[in-house]
């Protein structure tokens, strides 16, 4: 997966077009959080939104935690929509 830095609303389209649901009064002070209902449980993701850009740490711990790796058949172009 690629290290970049996105702003939360690019992050926020990407996740968006993957079933990934945003629930802003769930986070806990300058975070979101994310989440997605999987046959096997449903699984969230807090973020923080306090700077411009988000940390690709938190990208990367996203896309593995909602399934959206290259490894699960998304490449890095599809997730960011460059494909």
């Amino acid at each position: 997966m690629a290290k970049r830095r996105v702003t939360i609303h690019e992050l926020r389209r990407s996740l968006r077009r993957y079933g990934v649901e945003e629930d802003s009064s769930r986070g806990k002070g300058s975070h979101t959080l994310f989440f997605k209902q999987f046959d096997d449980g449903e699984f969230t993701y807090p973020i923080p939104i306090h700077g411009k850009d988000v940390n690709p740490a938190y990208v990367k711990g996203a896309r593995r935690k909602f399934r959206l790796t290259p490894e699960d058949g998304v490449s890095d172009d599809e997730f960011f929509g460059q494909a």
